[in-house]
């Protein structure tokens, strides 16, 4: 991807619903690591994309990797010896106040703890200098989902928080998504996923623009000023979109909205 086509799509709405879209039709770890490489790569330099989830008080926390680094491959790494460094990394978000933050994580193979600290994985965290963390927290069930994009080198760039934070309501579906049930709680078939889809005319096209900028994490006073409409209207247009959708919240709908395109 070009650095011109990189500041498009930091730039333009519509181009970055594109790609997250392109996201969130993965269907495997081969797809979702080649998107990270090809088209999210200049937004968000990573080396390691670590997702774990779970109770991390009890120390109940699965994990997910995606990565081309030896010996970091999920089948590969014991969660235990994993713990210290997902406990850090969790730490560094929540004392953000639970927003996106970049962290240094020098000497990440001594957090992997034990006598592996010279396997390839050891190796390979070891040279690990910087990480962009958010995550979520499910205040019903305790239960807490942290993303981690680790790169060798020290800083990811100033935008690279941001990008994460809107990157990662798409990386999260395309996880649940794929075969790993561990990473689908509700183990929903096929057919109910296709239950869920609705015609992608659903929205009308003021609609389909507020949709965009809310999946770019803007507020509806902001979606205002830049539409040039009122907060009020925006509101209404919210309440509209929410009743055709059949959601409660913007999550759902952007997560909806996403399962229409991916399904069309």
């Amino acid at each position: 991807m070009s650095a011109a086509t990189c500041t498009d799509l930091a730039t333009d709405p519509a181009a970055f619903l594109h790609v997250a879209t392109r996201g969130a039709a993965l269907a495997t770890h081969a797809d979702l690591w080649r998107w990270l490489r090809d088209d999210v790569q200049c937004l968000l330099p990573h080396e390691l994309l670590l997702v774990a989830w779970g109770d991390f008080d009890k120390g109940e926390v699965q994990v997910d990797l995606v990565s081309s680094l030896p010996g970091l491959r999920t089948h590969e790494c014991r969660t235990p010896r994993l713990m210290p460094l997902l406990n850090y990394l969790r730490d560094c978000w929540t004392a953000a106040q639970h927003s996106a933050c970049q962290v240094e994580v020098h000497g990440g193979g001594e957090l992997f703890i034990g006598s592996g600290h010279d396997s390839a994985a050891g190796q390979a965290l070891a040279s690990m200098r910087s990480a962009v963390v958010h995550g979520t927290r499910d205040a019903r069930t305790g239960c807490e989902r942290i993303f981690a994009a680790l790169s060798s080198q020290s800083q990811a760039g100033e935008g690279a928080p941001a990008t994460l934070r809107l990157l990662m309501p798409f990386i999260d579906l395309s996880l649940r998504a794929m075969s790993t049930p561990a990473l689908r709680p509700n183990r929903l078939e096929r057919g109910e996923i296709d239950h869920l889809v609705g015609p992608l005319g659903t929205l009308s096209e003021r609609e389909r623009q507020i949709m965009v900028w809310v999946a770019m994490g803007k507020t509806n006073p902001e979606i205002g000023c830049i539409l040039r409409i009122s907060e009020f209207t925006v509101k209404n247009h919210m309440k509209s979109i929410f009743t055709k959708l059949d959601v409660t919240n913007r999550a759902q709908a952007v997560a909806k909205l996403t399962r229409m395109a991916t399904y069309a």
